[in-house]
């Protein structure tokens, strides 16, 4: 279980705004938690739900699996440049497709791995065969 304070310092590291031992400004931490609030109800609209929940505060834990941790500070570090005007390295950019990417993969995984038969059609005039019916059901 991470913090949100957490996500907005490593976002903010990847820029080079503040370093492994600098807590971000109230005010820089503010701006972090509209701007991660805004693009996860993006990511959420846009299909892919992490169950995510607004934050307020930097001590209120990340809303959202382990595995998005990565793709979501990569992709907040990307909101949060223009604010700052820090170069963007090509391996944020290519860190944070990969993980959206892998995010939305997962997410094709788990919708298929909810689909059960009863969710499919029946055909008109097919019955539904059970094994204790037997093949001719």
């Amino acid at each position: 279980m991470t913090a949100v304070a957490t996500i907005i310092r490593d976002a903010l590291e990847i820029l080079r705004v503040v370093d492994a031992n600098e807590a971000p400004e109230a005010e820089d931490a503010e701006t972090a938690i509209r701007a991660l609030n805004t693009m996860m109800r993006t990511w959420e609209v846009d299909g892919l739900s992490l169950g995510w929940s607004d934050v307020s505060s930097p001590a209120d834990i990340l809303p959202a699996p382990p595995e998005a941790e990565e793709p979501i500070t990569y992709h907040l570090a990307i909101r949060l440049r223009p604010r700052y005007g820090a170069a963007l390295e090509p391996d944020v950019v290519q860190i944070a497709t990969a993980g959206m990417s892998m995010l939305r993969a997962q997410m094709a995984l788990n919708s298929y791995a909810r689909l059960s038969y009863p969710d499919l059609p029946a055909g008109s005039g097919q019955g539904r065969a059970t094994y204790r019916d037997g093949l001719n059901g």
